[in-house]
């Protein structure tokens, strides 16, 4: 079997509160728990639960993407990692890939890259891709089937790797829809248009206009805040909805909704309804992109069509008027991301990805031991970005 890298360098653009951003937290906690030196570099961290930061060594180096200035911050990491290189450099965001190429070209190391969604997979430029690009890896075969024809595919290996989460043990988990309390129906995500957030909201109107009493929850923020603060008081929603700031606990939000919903226009995947899943919270998703790989209606959630509030609006009414049916969606569909989604075989696959893609650059890598790391507190060996700086989360370079 080939060997494991030594040190994977990821590499990303803005932090925030969207399912890729967890994503990529997940996967370079998870390379530093199997013992592989992993340094995240971004441009700086916007609106997200700190927790979700623990066990990442993440550096913020701001304006690596900005044109002009930005070539002169990417050499000045060039210059700090050159000596000890990482053996992988991980794109994850796709749009950066002028700025991979360049690294990837003058420390002549491999170069894979992350495609998250529908829109970075049509507008993927590979004219000008070095010859160290080995791999593109895309979150579903939706989002893979987006990748426009182009001659150089046939160089790179293309591969799907779902995104993976990590699920709780079930005495820890609230069942949803218990009684004593009003029933919580919600959505998190970015506030984007795309999202859909404007057709939840006119699907919770219809709930309360049949007589149901519910709370509401949105998690997130974006450019609709304003126009969905507006939509919700037009429908006399202000009194049952809170907005939860992306920097609030995840988990804590996320495990307070008895339905979680995910209306997308369009999706890649769904992380964020993954998280929702692990955590035993039903799912009612429209029937999109990436989510049809996920959700067996009527089996592990509810698929709903997208745009369509009353459609939404009478599912949801399904699911409250049914606690304990309820109840056996989130569990089936809990199991079904323990079987198939977990975090450990997504780790296992990357891992295999970059040793296939590594050795195919002719490199030769040191074996590394995959358990975790528990307990550790001394610093990795050759550490390949400076870290003198370093707090216990976040570091500056």
């Amino acid at each position: 079997m080939p060997e494991s890298p030594q040190r994977v360098l990821l590499l990303d653009g803005d932090l925030s509160f969207r399912g890729s951003s967890l994503l990529t937290l997940r996967l370079a906690r998870g390379l530093e728990r199997r013992e592989i030196d992993t340094a995240l570099v971004c441009t700086r961290v916007a609106a997200l639960d700190q927790t979700l930061l623990q066990g990442v060594r993440l550096h913020c180096i701001p304006g690596y993407t900005v044109p002009g200035w930005g070539r002169i911050v990417i050499r000045t990491l060039y210059r700090d990692i050159r000596r000890e290189p990482p053996d992988v450099i991980h794109l994850q965001d796709c749009r950066l890939l002028a700025q991979g190429r360049w690294l990837a070209e003058r420390l002549k190391r491999p170069l894979v890259v992350s495609v998250s969604d529908h829109a970075e997979a049509a507008g993927l430029n590979l004219k000008t891709a070095s010859g160290w690009l080995r791999a593109l890896v895309c979150v579903s075969e939706s989002v893979q089937s987006w990748i426009a024809p182009h001659p150089r595919l046939g160089e790179i290996e293309r591969r799907v790797i779902l995104p993976g989460v990590a699920v709780p043990a079930q005495s820890a988990i609230r069942a949803p829809l218990e009684g004593g309390r009003e029933p919580v129906v919600g959505m998190a995500g970015p506030l984007e248009i795309v999202k859909g957030a404007s057709f939840f909201l006119r699907a919770c109107h219809r709930v309360v206009e049949a007589g149901h009493d519910i709370r509401i929850i949105i998690a997130g923020s974006g450019p609709e805040e304003r126009s969905l603060r507006h939509l919700a008081a037009s429908l006399e929603l202000t009194s049952r909805l809170t907005f939860v700031d992306g920097g609030v606990s995840m988990r804590a939000y996320l495990s307070a909704m008895d339905i979680y919903c995910l209306p997308s226009l369009q999706q890649g995947l769904g992380v964020m309804m993954l998280e929702a899943m692990a955590l035993g919270r039903p799912v009612i998703a429209s029937g999109v992109g990436g989510v049809q790989s996920v959700i067996e209606d009527g089996v592990t959630g509810v698929i709903v069509p997208p745009s369509d509030s009353r459609a939404l609006a009478d599912r949801i009414m399904e699911l409250l008027k049914s606690p304990e049916r309820t109840r056996q969606l989130a569990l089936a569909g809990q199991q079904h991301v323990r079987e198939k989604f977990n975090e450990e075989r997504m780790l296992d696959e990357m891992i295999h990805l970059y040793q296939e893609v590594s050795v195919a650059s002719g490199k030769s890598l040191l074996t590394l031991a995959p358990q975790s790391r528990v307990g550790r507190s001394e610093s990795p060996p050759g550490r390949f970005v400076s870290d003198e700086k370093s707090g216990p989360a976040q570091e500056s370079v």
